[in-house]
């Protein structure tokens, strides 16, 4: 009569839930890096599109500030 290989043990019902909560666990710990992650690079994306703004916005302001110091020097050295 023919013999059959002996099946390898089943895992434990404990062993398998534990398995897959450690699964889940890490999963849940992906998705947080991930949304971390998003959040690093829409900032920088913001940052990116609204940088060449702000500088012009500034340096419009320092442009500003130079000429009203000429004006006020030019009125003071007039008296």
């Amino acid at each position: 009569m023919a013999t059959f290989p002996e099946q390898p043990p089943l895992f434990d019902l404990r062993e398998q839930i534990a398995r897959i909560d450690k699964m889940q666990a890490e999963l849940q710990k992906l998705n947080a890096e991930t949304l971390h992650l998003k959040a690093g690079t829409s900032k920088v994306l913001q940052e990116t599109r609204f940088g060449p703004f702000t500088l012009l916005i500034t340096g419009l302001g320092a442009g500003a500030a130079l000429i009203a110091a000429g004006a006020a020097l030019a009125k003071l050295l007039m008296i």
